[in-house]
């Protein structure tokens, strides 16, 4: 199985940034959140923005998680990792894709998506319905964002990570 992330992109207008694969790709004209694989000794946190950075020339910032998401497409079998990101870049620089959008969350299912990405498109559906729901309805916070210890063990991996590179984040 291989390990990948994907980022579920915001930006201020809370609509979701999807971007359509290639003619010459595994999933050609399909649409996805874009990510990538895992790379030996990466947390999935450090992968989801190196990914960001290296295919949209976009910064992100991680604000919470949804639940993976395991697929078998028959060449290849993956569990796909989704992050909730946030981001006040307007216009992605794209580099493996051919096309763009920004879609509100009621708007997320009106693409052609790869089979993993469909699940996490309506899974962030099911999310963002949930959070605007009356409190009686809304989840527990905790379901689908960090607690503290979460992100303290995300802190931890990304600073160990500096530290294995020859950074020191305390000088930094």
């Amino acid at each position: 199985m291989i390990n990948v992330t994907c980022a579920i992109i915001r930006n201020e207008e809370d609509e979701v940034l999807t971007v359509q694969h290639g003619e010459k790709s595994d999933h050609p004209y399909l649409w996805e959140f874009p990510g990538g694989k895992i790379n030996d000794g990466e947390s999935e946190e450090e992968c989801v923005i190196r990914e960001i950075s290296e295919e949209l020339s976009m910064d992100i910032i991680i604000c919470g998680t949804l639940l993976p998401v395991e697929y078998d497409y028959g060449h290849k079998h993956i569990k796909l990792i989704p992050f909730i990101c946030d981001t006040l870049d307007e216009l992605p620089l794209l580099t493996e894709h051919i096309a763009f959008k920004w879609l509100s969350a009621e708007k997320l299912m009106t693409v052609d998506y790869c089979e993993a990405d469909e699940l996490i498109a309506k899974q962030y559906f099911e999310f963002v319905k949930k959070i605007y729901a009356p409190p009686e309805k809304a989840p527990a916070v905790s379901q689908y964002s960090f607690d503290d210890q979460d992100l303290q063990s995300m802190i931890n991996r990304m600073m160990g990570a500096k530290d294995s590179e020859g950074t020191d984040p305390q000088k930094s």
